[in-house]
């Protein structure tokens, strides 16, 4: 499987600085934020650029699109998104097309058809953990052991046992209880934010103590 991207994100480990022209606002400010589990992921992606919330809240508990995941995988990579061919989909909006062709290109996503990306779909747990996985799976550190044919969850199968193994063990995601991942149920913007917050403390490796999502 190519995943060239995984050099691009070890990159970050030395600190990146997302820039913008438009000032992030804070997650404080929102009330479905503060004093969650929430509120530090969310706090970092918007000082980061990589995200914004609604007038009056986040959005945690919503689920998130695949164009909006697409849109905030690609700005934490800090992929250049000029280099990127063009693609068939016709459902990517105008904000997003450079941000999918990117992530295409370098296998990260794919759509659902040649023409259709999916971009007003809700992205589901197994397919975040794919993604994930496909822009992360080849920075493995010494003494891990990812097992890509068999998974303590009854849901999980096929392409989704690699990559589920590989964030579970890294404290990325984890079950919705001991033996379901919850594989085809949607991921909500909150959990999102944690994935790419999480992963990120793994790469900087800073201590990160994990709670369950």
């Amino acid at each position: 499987m190519k995943k060239p991207v995984s050099v691009l994100a070890a990159s970050l480990i030395a600190g990146t600085i997302f820039t913008s022209s438009v000032s992030p606002a804070s997650a404080s400010s929102y009330a479905d934020i503060e004093g969650t589990i929430y509120e530090e992921a969310v706090e970092f992606l918007m000082e980061n650029y990589m995200t914004s919330g609604y007038p009056d809240r986040y959005g945690v508990e919503e689920p998130i699109k695949r164009v909006d995941a697409a849109v905030i995988m690609a700005r934490y990579l800090e992929l250049d998104l000029h280099t990127a061919p063009k693609t068939n989909f016709k459902d990517v909006p105008a904000r997003a097309t450079q941000a999918v062709a990117i992530l295409k290109h370098h296998g990260i996503v794919y759509g659902k058809s040649d023409v259709y990306f999916g971009a007003t779909d809700n992205i589901t747990r197994g397919e975040a953990a794919v993604i994930f996985y496909r822009a992360f799976g080849t920075e493995t550190l010494e003494g891990t052991s990812e097992n890509s044919t068999s998974t303590k969850f009854t849901d999980v199968t096929g392409r989704y046992v690699e990559a589920v193994n590989f964030l579970v063990e890294r404290g990325v995601i984890q079950g919705k209880s001991n033996n379901r991942f919850g594989t085809t149920e949607p991921l909500t913007r909150g959990q999102f934010a944690l994935m790419i917050h999480r992963m990120h403390l793994y790469y900087d490796k800073k201590p990160m103590e994990f709670v369950s999502s």
